[in-house]
């Protein structure tokens, strides 16, 4: 019998994200680091809107680009908040989450021959999304020493003829990083210098730390055209399982997206696009509550981490996520990974997972109980100390 499996789906690899939620899944008594996703329930309005919008008969195909409503509501809440112009709700086009606007920006702009910048440690799906697109994905080493800055000058160095698309996430998943404007500014030259097209992924906007005020790539001078601008509900409102997002772009490359979007999904989850609007437009205390709790949770992770020697780390600036350097622990952060579950029941993902130079490193997201937090950090550090006196025994 032939292969039946195309070239484009072979060579993609599977999320380690998931491979470690399902290796945690079959062990008993975890603490799960490796979620990225809030513990807490969707906002009590939210779900009532959504109740409401069944009991009234919502519960058939909406307009395939978006209910208006929603698209408006976007449209206002990126004005106001991002300042970035964008001429009306054919700007906006309502998605399946994030995920989903990665995977059409992928085949609605990138070709064979053409190559993908991708900011290196990156989320997975930046990467697997070009190679399903028949692109090149090219790596950006950003450096823990230098905080992840990023320099025009070292970013051209990657840039060729065949470059298309640079695909940015702030803040970062998996570091917690936020891109200064200055830094955003250095993207924004060469995506203007070399023509290029830019994915700005803005899904954890609202979950920053210390008074950083994030700023979106899309509201810079001259980018207006070339940036598309993804976020959605997921982590801001504990809607990860309502599968609702948005992009928004110029009209003529939103329609690109919206032509594939209906041959995809024909339309998001209409009822979830009346949960999505209510989130919108309620007030934002449930975010604020939220934000809080992941506050106390970073300071007591990181307070746990810098009492472990040997481990060193970038304080993480925005999302629920740290990526501790582990290597003085283990020559292999996958290996290691699995032994912390299989033998101290506590969930990470290997940093090698979010490529090469996350290697050395583990994922820990906050987003679980204090008590989860303080049971797994010792865990941890038992875990780490047992790997390196049997794996780092000289």
């Amino acid at each position: 019998m032939r292969d039946f499996v195309s070239k484009r789906v072979g060579q993609v690899k599977e999320s380690a994200i998931r491979r470690f939620i399902d290796l945690a899944s079959k062990s008993k008594d975890v603490v799960h680091f490796e979620h990225g996703e809030p513990d807490f329930p969707t906002p009590r309005h939210i779900v009532e809107a959504a109740t409401e919008a069944m009991k009234g008969g919502f519960t058939h195909y909406g307009p395939t680009p978006g209910l208006p409503e929603l698209r408006d509501a976007i449209l206002e809440k990126l004005a106001r908040e991002n300042r970035i112009p964008l001429a009306g709700r054919e700007s906006v086009l309502v998605v399946s989450g994030t995920q989903e606007a990665m995977f059409l920006t992928a085949l609605a702009f990138l070709e064979p021959g053409d190559e993908a910048l991708v900011l290196a440690p990156y989320y997975p799906a930046y990467f697997e999304e070009t190679l399903i697109a028949g692109a090149k994905p090219v790596t950006v080493p950003l450096s823990a020493a230098s905080s992840y800055r990023i320099e025009a000058q070292q970013l051209e160095r990657f840039v060729t003829a065949k470059t298309k698309l640079l695909w940015l996430g702030s803040p970062v998943n998996p570091t917690g990083h936020i891109y200064s404007k200055k830094d955003l500014e250095e993207v924004a030259a060469v995506a203007e210098r070399s023509d290029l097209l830019v994915f700005a992924d803005e899904i954890y906007e609202k979950l920053v730390y210390d008074g950083v005020e994030p700023v979106s790539i899309g509201s810079l001078p001259g980018m207006h055209g070339r940036v598309i601008t993804a976020n959605g509900f997921s982590k801001s409102y504990a809607m990860t399982g309502w599968r609702i997002g948005y992009v928004a772009a110029d009209s003529k490359l939103i329609d690109q997206m919206s032509k594939l979007h209906y041959y995809t999904v024909l339309c998001a989850n209409t009822i979830a696009q009346k949960a999505a609007l209510a989130a919108l437009n309620a007030p934002q205390d449930c975010v604020r509550d939220m934000l809080q709790e992941y506050t106390k949770r970073r300071r007591l992770v990181l307070d746990a981490l810098r009492k472990i020697d040997g481990i060193s780390y970038t304080q993480p600036k925005g999302a629920f996520y740290v990526f501790p350097d582990i290597s003085k622990f283990a020559d292999s952060d996958e290996a290691l990974a699995e032994t912390l579950i299989r033998d101290f029941s506590v969930a990470t993902v290997p940093g090698s997972g979010f490529g090469s130079v996350g290697s050395g490193h583990l994922r820990l997201s906050y987003s679980v109980s204090t008590t989860e937090i303080q049971e797994g950090l010792n865990r941890l550090r038992k875990g780490l100390e047992h790997y390196a006196s049997i794996h780092l025994r000289k």
